[in-house]
């Protein structure tokens, strides 16, 4: 996934005459879609549903990503970054749920607790839809750009184009005869074609930047990435103290391996979610939509490069009988 987004961003910046035309066809609402059905698709219910007993572990979880590190995103929109759109990006960013993927894998490569990594994932992504316009709305208000931001219609939206999706692949698993043995052997390809998905919805959007001619520097894109990485390392370091303060489980074994799980998905944001917000506000950026888009897809390939690099460090850790996280 982050050579095919690179990819995506490059050709759509250099080449834009393609993305511009899918743009024109509205083929981002398509592609959006696309996404959160083939997640739905690949949810493990069984492990969700084991996980429900963790009940420390959801509820430092929905609040600290769902209320928590979204306040980060008034601090951001205060950054002089150029051009403005790329904080608003980055603001956006700070207020979504947790990866749809990149938390529970990297969970399990640790040796954390993949189910409670799990849980958090599907309860922040389907309470997102409802909480998000709302953290918006008070996070970006009408000084940010977005003069015409409306709370109802950016929420009927993210039903439409996110929720119904991720239920409608969910309930498919148990609906169609054989679905979950499908799923098992073909499930390279769905990551595949939610790849192919993602990908294309910046690509249309910074398409449309290029061709509208709107300016894009080296500078621009470096002071971004620097302030992503500070923004992760700032939620990984709150994160990893606030949860040593918290009982998960008796079991000591467990109350590591379900911290590791709280602590990656507490301090990860989700691209596609983002993307279909940001899409939903085109209609009021325009073109400089595609320069919000850049932003979240830099921070989301610095969290996934850094954290995997973290979780290797655990893991050698506790291979040399040290404690993973201190």
């Amino acid at each position: 996934m982050p050579v095919g987004l690179l990819m995506a961003i490059t050709i759509g910046w250099f080449f834009p005459a393609l993305g511009v035309a899918a743009a024109g066809a509205e083929l981002h609402l398509g592609a959006t879609i696309g996404i959160f059905v083939v997640s739905g698709l690949l949810l493990q219910r069984g492990e969700m549903l084991t996980a429900l007993r963790s009940t420390a572990a959801l509820a430092y979880g929905l609040v600290a990503i769902l209320a928590a590190t979204p306040l980060l995103a008034l601090a951001v929109l205060r950054l002089p970054l150029q051009p403005p759109e790329m904080a608003l990006g980055l603001a956006v960013f700070c207020c979504m749920p947790t990866t749809l993927s990149a938390c529970v894998a990297l969970t399990t490569a640790s040796g954390g607790n993949a189910a409670v990594a799990l849980l958090l994932t599907v309860t922040t992504n389907m309470l997102g839809v409802f909480s998000i316009p709302s953290m918006l709305s008070v996070v970006l208000g009408s000084g940010a750009g977005v003069a015409s931001f409306d709370t109802l219609t950016l929420f009927r939206n993210l039903v439409l184009t996110v929720l119904l999706p991720l239920l409608g692949g969910a309930a498919l698993q148990a609906i169609i005869p054989g679905a979950q043995h499908w799923k098992r052997d073909h499930r390279r390809l769905l990551s595949y074609l939610s790849t192919a998905c993602l990908c294309s919805v910046p690509f249309m959007q910074v398409s449309k930047a290029s061709a509208a001619g709107l300016p894009l520097s080296g500078a621009a894109l470096a002071s971004v990435a620097g302030v992503a990485l500070a923004l992760h390392l700032l939620l990984l370091a709150v994160n990893t103290a606030a949860t040593r303060l918290v009982c998960f489980s008796p079991d000591p074994q467990q109350q590591v391996a379900i911290r590791k799980a709280v602590v990656l998905a507490s301090s990860q944001k989700t691209l596609p979610v983002a993307v279909a917000v940001l899409t939903q506000l085109s209609g009021s950026l325009g073109a400089a939509a595609g320069f919000a888009v850049i932003p979240c897809v830099m921070a989301h390939l610095i969290q996934t490069v850094y954290d995997s690099a973290l979780v290797a460090r655990w893991n050698a850790r506790e291979a040399a009988g040290l404690p993973a996280m201190g």
